[in-house]
């Protein structure tokens, strides 16, 4: 988050819309937008955290750097412009976390709504949540009507929902732009991380502007694929680039896994999110799509062509790791060259050694070619 989000953020506050913190990365911000909140997911924080200090009074130091950053952000000055938060069930670590929030938050006289759902992670092979989803999924909307004094509007819900419709379309252009060398993976992240914090229409607006940027480039034949739940630092993205890869497809639960898929436009939020939640693309902090992960992984190798996979992984994030050694094996098994990077709370102004290692990693790429 910048300094410049920070102030979009302020305009919507002060335009009447209660800010709704959201985590972890897949809210339903559209029923959310389409409620008059300003609904921001609380992810990807490091540019407004400059220290730890609150967020370590209450979360151990083991804990990946994306949670510990969460708390940091809501616990700080920053935290005091959030009406309030909604979570939904994801890893060990986030699930616990409103508890530890509510109780910080009465503390410093700060007390917000807490809206929570919880989506059912069982496969839907074998069981059927989907009345329990829609269930969780009215009822959210009676706690939002009740806290923030609102009421839903189906007709608001459709058009809410055809716009996040297009700003997803828009991401997966740009993608292929990137996949085509004609923009830079760097740059495409900032833009789509970027709209975590912005109001759909400026989210739209921004892809826009980023696909008619597009130029023609000098195609490089080392392809590869980025997996992880964040993306690398900035630095390390250009060294990627820099080196002669380039990002043909990426597996980034804050990138693809986030666009990938987009119901139809719809004016029932339940039939919408049963959509949603059943069809979306798989991603290992919803545990009942795990089985699919591989499948998609080894897809996406054969329809890019690509001749390696770099991991960028999270330190401490236990749902990756547990993935990343299934993944290289079965990545090598087809020819595919690895990486994996790790990546801590602090190594920001770390980052030295990860690039040394890309460097080396496209000079090995080269003997695939």
């Amino acid at each position: 988050m910048k300094k410049q989000d920070i102030k979009t953020i302020m305009s919507q506050k002060k335009s009447g819309k209660p800010i709704l913190g959201c985590f972890p990365l897949y809210p339903p911000v559209e029923l959310f937008s389409s409620m008059d909140l300003f609904p921001i997911v609380l992810w990807h924080l490091k540019g407004s955290i400059s220290t730890l200090l609150e967020s370590d009074l209450h979360i151990q130091d083991y804990a990946c750097g994306i949670s510990r950053e969460l708390v940091q952000f809501l616990l700080s000055d920053y935290g005091k412009m959030v009406d309030g938060i909604f979570s939904y069930n994801a890893c060990d670590t986030l699930r616990n976390l409103p508890e530890i929030l509510k109780r910080a938050n009465c503390k410093r006289n700060h007390d917000i709504p807490m809206l929570r759902m919880h989506v059912p992670q069982v496969n839907r092979m074998h069981s059927n949540p989907n009345v329990y989803l829609a269930d969780e999924i009215i009822q959210l909307i009676q706690d939002i009507e009740n806290a923030f004094s609102v009421k839903f509007s189906s007709e608001r819900f459709f058009q809410t929902t055809t716009y996040f419709a297009k700003m997803r379309e828009l991401c997966k252009a740009a993608e292929k732009l990137v996949a085509e060398g004609q923009l830079s993976f760097c740059a495409f992240c900032e833009v789509i991380l970027s709209g975590n914090f912005l109001p759909i229409e400026m989210q739209i607006d921004r892809l826009s502007s980023l696909i008619s940027r597009h130029k023609t480039s000098v195609l490089s034949e080392k392809k590869i694929i980025i997996s992880g739940i964040m993306p690398p630092p900035a630095p390390v993205l250009q060294a990627i680039e820099q080196s002669g890869m380039r990002v043909v497809a990426n597996d980034i639960a804050c990138l693809k896994r986030s666009y990938a898929y987009s119901p139809e436009p719809s004016d029932h939020p339940t039939t919408y999110y049963i959509d949603y939640f059943m069809n979306r693309f798989p991603c290992s902090t919803l545990l009942y799509q795990t089985d699919s992960r591989t499948n998609h992984l080894i897809q996406m190798i054969e329809q890019s062509d690509a001749i390696g996979v770099i991991f960028s992984g999270e330190k401490f994030c236990e749902y990756e790791y547990f993935e990343f050694p299934y993944f290289e094996k079965r990545v090598k098994d087809m020819g595919v060259r690895t990486m994996l990077l790790e990546f801590a709370v602090d190594d920001e102004i770390h980052l030295d050694a990860h690039v040394t290692r890309v460097e080396a990693f496209s000079e090995m790429l080269d003997q695939c070619k």
